[in-house]
């Protein structure tokens, strides 16, 4: 999670690459709530690793969702087309996850049937993960806590729902010179820690 122009969605892209430089067998379903997904961009990604930017697209499945029912079903579909279809999916990103639900769901008032819709889509997403060994990227977005006086008055969306569901959750912020900070929050077995990194036209190169 992060502010606009932390490197979210270029995460994303890189891992939508990376992904089939492992395995290249393996399928990429991108949910684009946002319309950020930008083809163009995997191109560039795919040659700097050195492998065939059309073959990398191919494997990369774009589906764009219009609402936050929209959404949900996209994700559960995802999870018929491993189950049933037997399509060999290795990662599944969603971005941005709560765009949608943020939209829609506006006012206090609001806020616990928010929550319990989100918390649905990300056990959904969650059971895909354990059930068919599929990494889930999702992207979230911050807002800001003006009564925070000391350290980053920045929060995600989404509360402990979202919190909860994620197993690595990584804070992007923007950096020095370019540069693009990732602080990883929490994880069940790795210490807190952060990196710097660049966005380049071949991907995300180490700062250090």
């Amino acid at each position: 999670f992060g502010e606009f122009g932390s490197g979210k969605t270029q995460i994303g892209h890189t891992l939508s690459v990376m992904v089939q430089k492992m395995d290249p067998a393996s399928i990429v379903l991108y949910i684009d709530t946002e319309n950020t997904f930008r083809p163009e961009r995997i191109v560039q990604i795919a040659k700097g690793q050195g492998l065939d930017p059309e073959q990398i697209l191919r494997n990369v499945k774009v589906a764009r969702a219009y609402n936050s029912d929209h959404q949900m079903l996209l994700a559960e579909r995802a999870e018929e087309m491993i189950a049933q279809q037997g399509i060999n999916v290795k990662l599944i990103v969603v971005d941005s996850l709560t765009a949608h639900f943020r939209a829609e769901f506006i006012g206090r008032g609001t806020l616990a049937e928010r929550q319990q819709k989100l918390n649905r889509h990300m056990h959904n997403l969650l059971r895909t993960a354990d059930t068919h060994n599929v990494a889930v990227y999702v992207t979230n977005q911050v807002m800001s806590r003006p009564d925070v006086f000391f350290g980053d008055p920045t929060a995600a969306i989404g509360g402990h729902v979202v919190a909860h569901a994620s197993t690595y959750r990584i804070y992007l912020r923007k950096g020095k010179k370019g540069s693009r900070v990732a602080k990883l929050i929490d994880s069940p077995n790795l210490p807190e820690a952060a990196c710097a990194f660049f966005v380049e036209e071949g991907g995300l190169k180490d700062a250090a």
